[in-house]
């Protein structure tokens, strides 16, 4: 099928482009089209920063993308590097960046594309606002030599929709993200937004609160004022292509209390690639909840205030012989007054009735 600005067909493409942008799940559509007007085997959707990449691909080049991965291809050659390097607005060839000589050394076109039977392509690059760059690369097969230049003009056409609708895909990932912070800032929890190189990109107002006292918005990436959870930070974010979630400890010091704090990568495939790999930090405070006082509970449970004394000092782990030495009295009296609790309350267990009272703490 050949496209030409004005058939029914570009258009159809260009309405699913935009589709795209909203329905992360048609990219693998829009790909698939792209190869077609290259008379590819496929295309790859690349997002680069020359020191890691992601990517989502049309299905017949998932075998060759898993070797690319699993072999740690994309440290090889000077194709991505050469495309950035060029700044075309537009598609280009492998010819118009490379020299004969240059195409004949280059280790992943040699050593990677060719055994595959693929060699020649054609991409395009766009700068995201997350500072990275999205890549749209088709792979041809080498028999079947370089693209046409009439595919070209027909894929030139079709960059800016494709410009547009990667670029909205982006914010509408950012915007997303700003809204899981904002909805944890409504329940009391610090969070913010950050890249796959871990610099800090959206905070709410309980994680401004932390800086700097608990966290250093450094320019290369955000980083803990404790040195040994900044070393697990710094592990955890060089570890992102993993895509697992973190937890790390964060002692307390003279001004903060301890606190956990989660890296949660934003799942999805398509997500990450528009995302930027982006992460998303929670931190929880890790603070003693202080044990209602004798007045409340009397209050709440209708006890007594010897009673009263009693709960809050089961609530606070003492056992039944320690209450009766504060209380100068003798194990039975305690343990009387524990059933009256017990019939207050509705709880039959001591352990339950200090749950109770916990929970209570919570709440308030």
């Amino acid at each position: 099928m050949t496209f030409r600005p004005g058939q029914i067909e570009f258009e159809a493409l260009t309405d699913l482009i935009y589709e795209a942008a909203v329905l992360p799940e048609l990219w693998s559509a829009v790909l698939d089209q792209i190869a077609e007007i290259a008379g590819a085997q496929g295309t790859v959707l690349i997002t680069a920063d020359l020191q890691s990449h992601r990517w989502i691909n049309s299905v017949s080049l998932d075998q060759v993308m898993e070797d690319f991965a699993t072999g740690g291809w994309s440290r090889a050659g000077q194709r991505t590097a050469r495309l950035l390097a060029a700044r075309h607005a537009g598609f280009i060839r492998e010819e118009d960046v490379y020299t004969p000589e240059e195409l004949e050394q280059d280790v992943l076109i040699q050593k990677f594309l060719r055994p595959r039977g693929l060699g020649w392509g054609v991409a395009t690059a766009f700068p995201l606002s997350t500072g990275d760059t999205l890549i749209f690369s088709s792979e041809r097969r080498f028999v079947d030599g370089p693209v046409p230049h009439a595919a070209i003009v027909t894929l030139d056409a079709l960059r800016p929709h494709l410009g547009r609708a990667a670029l909205l895909s982006a914010r509408l990932k950012l915007e997303r993200a700003h809204a899981s912070v904002q909805a944890l800032e409504m329940l009391g929890l610090p969070a913010a937004v950050l890249s796959g190189s871990g610099k800090l990109q959206y905070r709410n107002a309980g994680f401004a609160g932390l800086v700097p006292r608990v966290v250093r918005d450094h320019r290369e990436r955000i980083a803990f004022a404790h040195p040994g959870a900044d070393a697990l930070l710094a592990d955890a974010i060089g570890a992102r292509a993993a895509q697992s979630a973190r937890s790390i400890a964060v002692p307390a010091d003279d001004d903060n209390p301890a606190m956990v704090v989660h890296l949660l990568p934003m799942r999805g495939s398509a997500q990450d690639v528009f995302g930027g790999g982006t992460m998303l930090m929670v931190a929880t405070p890790v603070m003693p909840r202080p044990v209602p006082g004798t007045e409340l509970l009397s209050g709440l449970f209708d006890l007594t205030a010897a009673e009263a004394r009693i709960a809050r000092g089961i609530a606070d782990g003492a056992t039944i012989a320690i209450l009766a030495a504060q209380q100068n009295v003798g194990l039975e009296t305690i343990r009387s007054q524990v059933k009256a609790i017990f019939a207050k309350t509705g709880v039959t267990r001591q352990v339950d009735l200090a749950r109770l009272i916990s929970g209570l703490s919570l709440i308030r």
